[in-house]
């Protein structure tokens, strides 16, 4: 025990040196702004519509704007996703994923495993979402 408090002792100079060397980051992180993030709105899911060359039909966004459901013309829906300060985006056809609508709670699953399903709370589902939930 007196080995282990002389081994502490003696490094105690370096491990207060890396503490403080730590605490310095995150608080220069925190002055630039490490814990902003992206947050979805109906505005960005036109906007990321655009941007992969489709026309934006409607969308539900969850309460936190951290995921969202777009129709897109031509049958497709977008799936948008916050990851950190960036937004992941994939689109799909609306024939390879299955929706389900219950009690306020959307859950949609993909043909393609390899990406997640997304679920999410849903205020007010708009018709078209029913609808395709009920067609599945």
């Amino acid at each position: 025990m007196t080995d282990l408090m002389q081994v502490l002792a003696a490094k105690a100079p370096v491990l207060a040196a890396s503490l403080l060397a730590v605490l310095f980051m995150a608080g220069v992180a925190a002055l630039l702004g490490f814990r902003d993030t992206a947050r979805l709105s109906e505005d960005a899911l036109q906007r990321l519509a655009a941007a992969e060359g489709a026309r934006y039909e409607g969308g539900v966004v969850d309460a936190k704007g951290k995921s969202a459901l777009a129709r897109l013309d031509g049958g497709k829906l977008m799936i948008a996703r916050v990851m950190g300060a960036d937004i992941s985006v994939r689109i799909a056809p609306a024939a390879a994923a299955r929706i389900r609508l219950r009690n306020g709670k959307l859950g949609v699953a993909f043909a393609d495993i390899g990406f997640p399903p997304l679920h999410m709370k849903v205020q007010q589902p708009p018709s078209w979402l029913a609808e395709l939930g009920e067609a599945r």
